[in-house]
């Protein structure tokens, strides 16, 4: 009997689970299709009151009844608000009381529609008494118009969909039910017999009396089971013998493995040892016989004289992990070199520190600021704009530095394996870029180029551009910035010219590393993320490149990056 339960439990339980989300998310994903179906038509009607705009120009008792009409045969509330969020228009409301309604700048709807184009909201309303759906959108004119539609749609169809999935979860529960308790039945008593076979093989028992099954699969699994049973036993004693000293000599040969005898006399080295130290260490003979080296006679003596099992050992320039075993009258020895590993751990340390220094600026600000809207309630207006000014300029900072920082270890993990499949059209370099600075920049940017296509990827290449040329941009004092794209005999040039003031001599070495940034700083409104001019240089890195920076004949400063161009690779396929 607790076998058959068991059965019906491992085979109900599980469908009955994946019953209950099945349902769950359909019946989510059908309130949620409605919910998407209703907001997509009030989005339509609004395009279509919007071009019936004639009506919400002017804000007259015949526009009002104009809305009025609408709302009496759609159930759509219209509301007009001006930029200020004042309500112009409210077919809800007589035209008489439109005047002492409450400012709508706060609601939310409104709220995204000024400042992000379109706004949706789900809330109740003092004026219908009702739940209701809201959206919201800028007209041309700078105005919002709202439309306002009851929520009770969405919760007849909740209702009507709740009922049908219910009665289709209790259906198909019940055909889970008796199916579980079928199979249940079918499969507990070969368990059973199953079971008495196992538990006979646990407790050792040597001649095990198998009982008959009907079913040939389970006979056929019975079979199986003896005849593994029997193999192992045979086999035991052998295993036993040379289970230990195989799995321990064999563990890695991925690192160097040495077994000595207690007079340190070598048993076994394996080939990576003869290949790191150069040395033949050749069976029979004492292991300091088979060393000529002082330093590694040093090495292998510290290693074996210490107490410790596992220590971390010095070497030249290399360093290595080193595992002492002692099996019977036998020391084990497993050396692996760990040298790059140590250097990347101590590179991810100084690069999690400087990300984690950088980091905390703009988040200490947001908080900060924050912290004083949220506890200041009544803060005046104006010191509140500029904080909630300080706290965007802080969180654009902090996407710019994560963004920069994706974007490194991007670069950091193509490599130089990349392809470049056709060259890059520096008609759409130069269209991209002056589009982007066109309207971002009160600075006059010239980019000059006599030629058509080059051999880098035009990400890497717009990359190069926007970061110096934003450098530029944020620190020059003068009027012009000039970029140039040409071509000589050592490879490709991207220039870069501002108008000062010029780097000092002691910084140009240490801008391109991470997070630098000079102490003088030649603009004190711009703040930039420390990482732009560590991207141009792993970009000319992968280019075979060069990037510096030097005086231009102006007084202000020139990047200049040099690189090579990757060949066209042929398309596959």
């Amino acid at each position: 009997m607790r076998s058959f339960v068991k059965v019906f439990l491992v085979l109900f339980i599980p469908i009955f689970i994946a019953l209950v989300l099945t349902f769950y998310f359909t019946h989510s994903m059908m309130l949620a299709n409605a919910r998407h179906e209703l907001l997509q038509e009030m989005e339509n009607k609004w395009v279509i009151l919007a071009l019936q705009s004639k009506d919400l120009a002017v804000t007259t008792p015949e526009s009002h009844a104009r809305l009025t009409e609408m709302t009496q045969q759609t159930s759509l509330r219209i509301t007009v608000v001006d930029h200020g969020g004042r309500v112009l228009l409210d077919s809800r409301v007589p035209f008489d009381q439109i005047a002492s309604m409450e400012n709508h700048k706060g609601r939310p709807e409104i709220k995204d529609a000024i400042y992000s184009g379109d706004g949706f909201a789900t809330r109740f309303s003092d004026t219908t008494n009702m739940q209701m759906l809201y959206f919201a959108r800028k007209l041309s004119d700078n105005k919002v118009l709202r439309l306002a539609y009851p929520a009770t749609y969405v919760e007849s169809l909740q209702k009507k969909f709740t009922v049908q999935v219910i009665w289709a979860f209790f259906c198909l529960s019940l055909v889970v039910l008796l199916l579980s308790l079928y199979f249940a039945r079918k499969v507990s008593l070969p368990v059973q017999k199953l079971n008495y076979i196992a538990d006979n093989i646990e407790s050792g028992k040597t001649n095990i009396h198998f009982p008959r099954f009907r079913d040939p699969s389970m006979a056929k699994i019975a079979g199986l089971i003896y005849r593994i049973y029997a193999g192992m036993q045979k086999k035991n004693l052998e295993l036993a013998r040379d289970q230990q000293k195989l799995s321990h000599i064999f563990t890695s040969m991925d690192q160097g493995v040495l077994l000595l005898d207690q007079e340190n006399i070598i048993l076994h080295a394996n080939p990576w040892l003869e290949t790191k130290f150069g040395i033949d260490f050749i069976s029979g003979i004492s292991l300091y016989h088979a060393i000529n080296d002082i330093h590694l006679i040093s090495f292998f003596s510290d290693i074996l004289e210490q107490s410790r099992e596992t220590t971390r050992v010095q070497l030249h320039d290399d360093t290595f992990d080193v595992s002492l075993r002692q099996i019977e009258d036998q020391k084990l020895l497993l050396i692996r070199n760990v040298t790059k590993q140590v250097e990347y751990e101590s590179f991810k340390a100084e690069l999690t520190g400087n990300i984690s220094h950088e980091l905390k600026t703009p988040l200490a600000l947001i908080m900060g600021y924050a912290e004083t809207l949220r506890d200041t309630p009544d803060i005046e207006k104006a010191t509140r704009l500029r904080f909630l000014d300080h706290i965007y300029d802080s969180s654009v900072r902090l996407n710019d530095l994560i963004n920069d920082i994706i974007e490194l270890h991007k670069l950091e993990s193509i490599g130089d394996t990349f392809i470049l499949e056709k060259a890059t059209p520096l008609s759409e370099t130069r269209a991209d870029i002056g589009a982007l600075y066109a309207e971002n920049s009160e600075k006059e940017l010239l980019l000059n180029t006599d030629l058509t296509e080059v051999g880098i990827l035009p990400e890497h290449l717009q990359s190069i551009l926007i970061n110096l040329i934003d450098n530029a941009i944020k620190y020059s004092e003068g009027k012009t910035v000039v970029a140039a794209i040409q071509r000589s005999e050592a490879g490709l040039m991207v220039r870069v010219d501002d108008q000062g003031p010029p780097i000092d001599m002691a910084d140009r070495e240490r801008i391109f590393e991470r997070f630098y940034t000079c102490s003088q700083s030649r603009n004190k409104q711009h703040s930039g993320t420390g990482l732009g001019l560590s991207i141009v240089k792993h970009i000319a890195n992968l280019y075979d490149g060069s990037v510096r920076v030097e005086t231009n004949d102006e007084g202000g400063n020139c990047f200049t990056v040099r690189l090579q161009e990757k060949p066209i690779s042929p398309e596959i396929g």
